[in-house]
């Protein structure tokens, strides 16, 4: 089983950032490929360049010093209001399997920039 532990910083705006793009990069996976070209991400690209995009566990935990709240959405329901992190509310994923795909969570902030824990697991 790997664990591995990302600090994702989102930039200071209100549009939707998928969490796979923040993680990898635009180049491994920007607006060209579905996801979200990203250019104020820091912390988190994999110095490795490697990361699968399906996990069996995926806990996601505002930063305890954002000024905002920080909403989890589903790619499926991007335009509805999703699960609302206050700072340092956790949200938690986990299946026996690696079901879950981080291509399908995205990331809304505030006008403030909101920063984010992102752990995940993979069998």
């Amino acid at each position: 089983m790997a664990h591995r532990s990302f600090k994702v910083t989102l930039p200071a705006d209100t549009n939707v950032h998928n969490l796979y793009s923040l993680i990898v990069g635009t180049a491994n996976y920007g607006l060209a490929n579905g996801g979200t070209n990203e250019t104020g991400i820091t912390g988190a690209i994999p110095t490795d360049g490697i990361l699968p995009d399906r996990v069996s566990k995926l806990e996601i935990q505002a930063d305890s010093g954002n000024a905002g709240n920080l909403t989890i959405l589903d790619r499926n329901s991007a335009n509805t209001t999703g699960k609302v992190l206050a700072a340092g509310d956790p949200i938690l994923s986990q299946s026996s399997r690696n079901t879950i795909c981080l291509k399908d969570y995205l990331l809304k902030g505030s006008a403030a920039s909101q920063a984010c824990e992102v752990e995940i697991e993979e069998i």
